[in-house]
């Protein structure tokens, strides 16, 4: 399986337009004007992808897809929206009693409908057939969506398997009821759809694959880093790298506050990373660092910016040691806003030269959470596929 930027581009836009048709079907059902927030090609291990979907309280639709193009697609709420949309749908339905088989029913409708249609784009750009599967009704947090694909014999490789998840984030004009629209294709279907885009010049998913095995080395080089600074014991919860519409990039944070800071890397690759704690994590950060100086606020930025240097630097060291190469780091500079505030002015600076980003998303955190600390980095795309190149097999 081969993949370049051109053929994500068109994965990309794919299943943004089959997002929107799904939303629209939405509205349409439900009276509910609904619009896709950012839809995000992500490459993960099974395992990774799997236990991410676990750590969610989640109410799921799941439908199977086969003929032209083989894979499975999720249609995950929360159970709050869940809910929610139930009752737009069915005002006076108790999810909760005797008329929850109801509500069942009206969400594995509404499912077919939108997840029918989501596909329903994909075969007309193959020019082909695809044949879905009966919705099936999950409200188990524990089954995600590549359980089901082995279940049906999709896909059957180990948990280190490498494979892309297409995830489109939805949401109600007014916020009520926000989902996820999950689609795991085969990688034979990838394959299909990359002959389809006609990039002659793609690069083994491998070189992708030892990319993502980096950024894994890098978060838990910067985990350990963060371990020997404090004295407090983290792990890396998840690492993974998207391929996202650079317009898509803040909207991929939360608008929750968030104190950290922002560096520019230079080499191969280039670009921007930040180091972001929500609030009490920050001054939990700055307390083990600085005990019994709470009162001292620009010794507490200087100890949050410490942290963050050295944080990139473990952070980005593997990968000048696997590149073969140097990296430079700017001064960190500190930062203190809304998540999304804070990476709109680097995806801006990207935005002059390309259309989508890399986005790199490593989190780590303390079992007891005390603390929790979001790596973002943006690379320049054209320095990126530099690197790929360079641990491309044939390279």
């Amino acid at each position: 399986m081969n993949l370049d930027v051109r053929s994500l581009r068109t994965f990309s836009r794919l299943a943004h337009s089959g997002a929107e048709k799904a939303a629209g079907s939405l509205t349409t059902l439900a009276g509910i004007d609904t619009y896709v927030n950012v839809t995000k090609v992500e490459l993960g291990t099974k395992s990774d992808v799997e236990n991410e979907f676990a750590e969610r309280d989640l109410v799921s639709v799941h439908i199977g897809f086969s003929g032209g193009l083989d894979g499975h697609t999720v249609l995950a709420f929360s159970p709050e929206s869940a809910e929610r949309l139930v009752d737009a749908l069915m005002p006076g339905i108790d999810t909760t009693d005797a008329d929850g088989e109801l509500a069942e029913s009206s969400l594995k409708e509404v499912a077919n409908i939108m997840l029918g249609g989501f596909i329903d784009g994909w075969a007309d750009y193959l020019d082909t057939t695809v044949d879905i599967t009966t919705p099936t009704y999950v409200d188990d947090e524990n089954d995600g969506p590549l359980d089901r694909v082995d279940a049906e014999g999709f896909e059957n490789g180990g948990d280190d398997e490498h494979v892309l998840v297409f995830r489109n984030q939805l949401e109600a004009a007014d916020n009520a009821i926000e989902f996820d629209l999950y689609m795991v294709p085969t990688a034979s279907s990838i394959g299909t759809i990359v002959e389809a885009s006609g990039d002659d010049g793609a690069l083994p998913v491998e070189s992708f694959a030892a990319f993502s095995e980096m950024i894994n080395d890098g978060a838990t080089q910067a985990s350990e880093d963060i371990t020997a600074m404090t004295g407090i014991d983290t792990t890396v919860e998840v690492s993974r790298l998207s391929f996202v519409p650079i317009e898509g990039v803040p909207m991929s944070l939360t608008d929750a506050v968030r104190r950290g800071v922002v560096l520019e890397f230079s080499g191969t690759p280039s670009g921007y990373i930040a180091i972001l704690f929500d609030e009490p994590s920050a001054e939990n950060i700055a307390s083990s660092l600085l005990p019994g100086m709470e009162g001292d606020e620009a010794m507490r930025q200087s100890a949050i910016q410490e942290i963050g240097n050295i944080t990139t630097s473990g952070f980005l060291d593997g990968w000048a040691n696997a590149l073969e190469t140097t990296i430079d780091i700017s001064p960190p500079k500190h930062v203190h806003d809304i998540g999304s505030a804070i990476i709109d002015p680097l995806a801006t600076d990207l935005a002059q030269s390309q259309e989508y980003a890399f986005l790199i998303d490593s989190t780590i955190r303390t079992d007891d959470d005390e603390f929790t600390c979001d790596i973002y980095a943006l690379p320049d795309e054209t320095e990126l596929r530099k690197a790929l190149k360079q641990l491309s097999p044939a390279a």
